[in-house]
């Protein structure tokens, strides 16, 4: 194991141009689908009224599955979630 004096600083530590620019929150770790269990932790969205927006094509939905098998993971759009709460709440504006 090399001693702490031997490993040579991070580029950004050896030129001095660190910034304290704030990173948003979307860049780091935001996933693009979420489980309809996830939902509710996420977006306060129970499964059942996840499974009835699918229905009624308010958002978005996937399914992976093998081939042959009956059963499969479900996969809802994060982006089509927050659109479908984005025109909710424009709608209850009005």
């Amino acid at each position: 194991m090399k001693s702490p004096q031997s490993i040579p600083a991070p580029a950004s530590a050896q030129n001095n141009s660190a910034t304290i620019a704030p990173i948003a929150a979307a860049e780091i770790g935001q996933p693009e689908w979420i489980r309809p269990g996830d939902a509710r932790k996420i977006f306060g969205l129970g499964r059942t009224f996840c499974y009835g927006l699918i229905a009624e094509g308010k958002i978005r939905s996937v399914v992976l599955r093998k081939r042959g098998a009956k059963t499969g993971v479900r996969l809802l759009s994060v982006d089509s979630i927050r659109d479908f709460l984005h025109h909710a709440m424009e709608r209850a504006e009005q």
